[in-house]
């Protein structure tokens, strides 16, 4: 039996069952199946899903104030996680370990009252831009889908000189990104 044969009887069997059940027990045995169907594997491609070490994910923070000038890349400094290595805080840039979709998010804070313009890159064309005044320290963030090859690169930088806030006991500004499919 292939893998989306098996699948789709599962969720066949579940539909006859969700019917005849009370919700908390449907809810369970829908996930058990659910749960099933994703350990199913096909003798010729393996496991169908990533483990949580096989995902590239990756998750960092700035220690300490940065100004990186007009197109310079933020380096968010402390990573916290970084599973396949795609993230380099050398360089704050993302290489994509494997091709598909991703997701990425950013926060970044400004200097008490100051101004300031950031945008995430991929492959050096900016896609989003977050742009923050205010009379205080003033915080934006950004999130964004992005379909990426295998070696794409994605990086949040500045546009001008302006500084870039945090605090390393409080970590207000950081990037992070994970495939998602």
């Amino acid at each position: 039996m292939s893998y989306y044969t098996t699948v789709l009887t599962l969720l066949f069997l579940a539909e006859i069952v969700m019917g005849s059940c009370d919700t908390k027990l449907e809810c369970s045995l829908l996930g058990d199946l659910l749960e099933m169907a994703m350990k199913q594997k096909s003798p010729d491609k393996g496991c169908q899903c990533l483990s949580r070490t096989t995902i590239p994910a990756f998750q960092s923070m700035l220690t300490q104030p940065q100004t990186p000038g007009d197109k310079g890349v933020i380096k968010f400094d402390k990573v916290v996680t970084n599973t396949q290595k795609g993230y380099n805080p050398t360089t704050g840039i993302f290489t994509a370990p494997v091709a598909g979709v991703y997701q990425f998010s950013y926060t970044v804070m400004t200097l008490k009252g100051k101004h300031l313009v950031v945008y995430l890159s991929h492959n050096n064309i900016r896609q989003q831009t977050t742009w923050l005044k205010g009379s205080s320290y003033e915080t934006g963030t950004a999130n964004i889908i992005l379909n990426l090859k295998k070696g794409d690169q994605v990086a949040v930088k500045s546009e001008g000189s302006y500084t870039i806030h945090t605090d390393k006991n409080y970590p207000y500004s950081w990037f992070s990104g994970y495939l998602i499919a």
